[in-house]
This record gives C-alpha cells, structure tokens and sequence, in this order.
C-alpha cells in the first residue's frame, strides 16, 4: 500500500437477537394432529416444510403463524398471539360467548370482537359469528 494512502478501518457490528431456541420458547412443530378436514392442516404443513410448493395464498397466511407448544398461534395486526382454532373447538366457544355465563346474546359483530379479545382466530370468522347469531332462537 502507497505511503500516502491514509488507512482506515471501519468497525462493522451486527446485532441481532437470539433465535427463538435460545430465548428459552418452547415450538413444537411435529405434535400437532388433525383428523378432520381443517383449515390449519395447509398452513402447518407450509410451516413444517416450507420447501415443498403450496398455494399463495397459504403462503401467505402462514406467514404470520407458527407452532406454539402443539398449537397454531397467529399474531393478530396488535402483534398479540391469537390461537387458531379448529370447528369443534370454535363452534364451543362462539356459544360460550353468544349465550354466556350472562347470556348477554351479542351480535356477530360484537362476539367476533369478544373472540378476538379473549385471543382465538379462526379463517371465517365474521361470516361464522354472525351466522351463529341469525341463527340464535333466543334471540
């Protein structure tokens, strides 16, 4: 190098948090099992095995999920951690919200924001509160 080349050495640093393994979060991604025909089977496969080809559009919701202790977690715009539920598991709790411990009967509007408060998703789940509603004889 010529002498009257100045040398100067740029220090570079990268920081960069721990992967989630070694943050101390337990993800389980091989205990999950579903036996019914279930929206979440395409989205876990996709996160099991993100090489094999999927739909865009699983692509795309399987990007905000991912296996928490067996279950399928999706983080909701308020990055809080929603667990997405299957029918039967949904269909439980869209009557424990319409009917109740106080048997408030809220609207479709209304409960699916209760749900999404109490931290579950599901795919449909305006369409499936406010049908459950409609269909309530009570109210």
């Amino acid at each position: 190098m010529p002498e009257d080349c100045v040398q100067r050495i740029i220090m570079v640093g990268k920081k960069s948090l721990p992967s989630v393994l070694t943050r101390g979060m337990e993800i389980d991604v091989n205990s999950a099992i579903f036996t019914e025909d279930d929206w979440r089977i395409p989205i876990i496969n996709s996160l099991q095995y993100p090489t094999l080809p999927s739909e865009k559009r699983v692509r795309i919701m399987a990007l905000n999920c991912l296996m928490w202790n067996g279950d399928l977690v999706r983080k909701s715009k308020d990055e809080v951690f929603m667990r997405c539920l299957g029918k039967k598991e949904y269909m439980k709790v869209m009557g424990e919200t319409h009917e109740g411990i106080c048997g408030a009967h809220q609207g479709g509007r209304k409960m699916c924001w209760l749900i999404r408060r109490y931290g579950y998703f599901w795919s449909t789940m305006m369409k499936d509160c406010i049908d459950y509603s409609k269909g309530c004889e009570a109210c």
